[in-house]
């Protein structure tokens, strides 16, 4: 299951196909997650938990850096102290997230 390439999403009576290199990162919100996809102007809202998220995706593609984010590692552009770039968005790093992050940054060093 997890060694797939993709997955689908059921969003706003829709099922959306999102290719796991394609997703920057996965922001929860309450009850929703988005996640936003590149080449998509908006992000794909779901009914599904970030937890959800969290335990589904590939653990040595994705991270949870924030309670209410995770990011693809391979779409990480720059990580200062707080804050890892994406893109055109920043995603705030938690400091108990911050560990396990640096270790990634340490095995890819």
């Amino acid at each position: 299951m997890k060694s797939k390439e993709f997955m689908f999403i059921k969003s706003e009576f829709r099922i959306v196909k999102v290719n796991f290199e394609d997703i920057l990162f996965l922001e929860g919100l309450k009850d929703y997650t988005k996640v936003y996809v590149k080449g998509k102007p908006k992000p794909v809202l779901t009914l599904q938990s970030l937890k959800y998220y969290e335990e589904y995706l590939d653990k040595t593609r994705f991270i949870r850096v924030h309670r209410s984010f995770i990011v693809s590692i391979g779409q990480i552009e720059v990580i200062s102290k707080n804050v890892i770039t994406i893109g055109e968005y920043s995603v705030p790093v938690s400091d108990s997230c911050r560990k396990a992050l640096y270790a990634i940054v340490h095995e890819n060093s």
